[in-house]
């Protein structure tokens, strides 16, 4: 009761203040009824009718609703197609995610035989898509250790599971570590030594993130987060959201949480983590930009949604793209610790800026000033779905065949480029970039493109901006729009 009470319920509560549809079951005893839940059996992990109506509203031409009731159902169908399959959970949770933000196109057969393009997910108008939260969501688990599993809370957008949220009482030993166990527990991924299946990963097929929290802290991961990846979301963003101090508790929380520690802040605190990525437009806009399938390593493919500091980044970057007047003052600094996904927010911004109207057609050229970074940071390009090798600028000669053009497209290329030398010198320029030493000088470089349309993402800048190098660069692209240099080894 102390867990539903402290945790659980004002959960709930501050969802309801989000406009969220919340269904409280309470905390007494195993819900019996799945009409409650939306649902007509413990089995279904998705609200199949709520799935249907929200696609159906959403689907519209020229102000007109136009799917048949035939159309829907194979469109829910067709959405939980890897429930039947015998795909691994990542694999599943890839293709439903692919779904959801068009990558793999959604199509039906209209009455003139043409295939037309259906939307899961509005994400222009995203307070018409349907979001339901449900608390004690009973699953059974038939041949499993034990008959069910009850997630204290699943949150629904159209119908689909797009995150648990496990609540522990803040004086269980451990809490958020209990929270994810029992998160893993529910999607299989706990593992034990008899390869135990405990849960229900069909849940987790349309799992964005998980929510592990005791109230006074609360942290997020993905399907393949360990407890080292959970991490908390510190920020709300843009400030139009931001309605309460993150920095301080409000009478009622004080009196819930008790004092601050080193260790535990008010920013940690589950109402910022609410606020922060479950308000209705940013959690729509974390699934089309802010989320994506990477590997790890050699064979590891692993589920990354964005840090609060990657989205704080890129909003504030779009901000000042659109409103500053000038091209000094549309430049900045990104200012990201090391380890803290400078390459990502870069991966990000040019997602998210490809679906802006007003800012779409921008160039991107991504600044390196090593080659190793330059190999680092064209595998990680490669997750904007628009960079390839040709995009890698080689040498010296192809700066005005790539660059000149109004292209729309995403350029790399190393800061030495951007040298008028001889030929003997390349060697000396080299030699000094790598070793860290003083870069020699060299005469001013020519204008490249004079357009205002373009985007530099400067990786180390500290490295290279302070010179001839960074002149140069500047008098290549005399007006372009912003120079954002993303240094990895200072902080503020």
């Amino acid at each position: 009761m102390a867990e539903y009470l402290n945790v659980e319920k004002p959960f709930l509560e501050k969802l309801k203040q989000l406009n969220w549809q919340v269904i409280d079951q309470g905390a007494f005893g195993i819900p019996q009824d799945p009409a409650k839940s939306l649902r007509s059996s413990f089995r279904e992990v998705t609200l199949k009718a709520e799935f249907k109506k929200a696609v159906y509203a959403i689907n519209t031409i020229e102000g007109a609703t136009w799917l048949s009731e035939k159309q829907l159902e194979d469109l829910y169908i067709e959405i939980t197609a890897t429930e039947r399959g015998q795909l691994s959970l990542l694999e599943a949770n890839k293709v439903v995610f692919e779904k959801l933000i068009g990558k793999s196109k959604t199509t039906v057969t209209n009455s003139e035989g043409k295939e037309v393009l259906v939307k899961l997910i509005d994400f222009e108008n995203w307070e018409d898509n349907s979001f339901v939260a449900i608390n004690q969501f009973r699953m059974v688990t038939p041949g499993g250790p034990r008959e069910g599993i009850i997630p204290d809370i699943v949150l629904f957008v159209n119908g689909l599971p797009f995150s648990v949220v496990e609540c522990k009482d803040v004086d269980v030993a451990d809490p958020i570590s209990e929270s994810i166990i029992q998160i893993n527990r529910y999607n299989n991924t706990r593992g034990d030594d008899f390869g135990t299946i405990e849960g229900e990963e069909r849940l987790f097929h349309y799992n964005l993130f998980s929510i592990a929290t005791h109230g006074k802290e609360a942290r997020l991961g993905t399907i393949t987060g360990d407890f080292e990846y959970y991490l908390n979301w510190k920020d709300i963003f843009p400030p139009l959201y931001k309605t309460l101090d993150i920095n301080h508790y409000v009478e009622e929380e004080a009196a819930r949480y008790g004092e601050p520690t080193e260790k535990i802040t008010p920013s940690v605190r589950q109402e910022v983590a609410i606020l922060g990525i479950l308000n209705k437009e940013i959690l729509v806009d974390v699934l089309q930009h802010f989320s994506l399938f990477m590997e790890a390593k050699e064979g590891v493919e692993i589920k990354i949604v964005c840090r609060y500091q990657q989205y704080r980044a890129v909003g504030k970057i779009l901000d000042r793209m659109r409103n500053a007047v000038t091209p000094k003052l549309r430049s900045g600094v990104v200012w990201h610790t090391q380890g803290s996904g400078k390459s990502l927010t870069m991966v990000f911004l040019v997602r998210k800026l490809r679906s802006q109207d007003d800012l779409r057609d921008f160039k991107v050229i991504m600044l390196v000033d090593r080659i190793d970074l330059e190999k680092q940071l064209a595998a990680t390009a490669n997750l904007t779905d628009e960079f390839k090798e040709k995009n890698i600028i080689h040498s010296r000669k192809e700066l005005k065949p790539k660059l000149s053009g109004n292209a729309s497209d995403l350029i790399m290329v190393m800061i030495h480029k951007f040298v008028e030398e001889e030929l003997k010198h390349s060697k000396v320029l080299k030699s000094a970039l790598e070793r860290g030493q003083e870069v020699p000088e060299f005469k001013p470089f020519e204008v490249v493109n004079s357009s205002d349309r373009i985007l530099v993402l400067i990786d180390e800048a500290h490295r290279t901006q302070g010179g001839d190098m960074g002149d140069n660069l500047f008098s290549a692209f005399p007006v372009s729009y912003t120079h954002l240099t993303l240094p990895t080894i200072y902080s503020v």
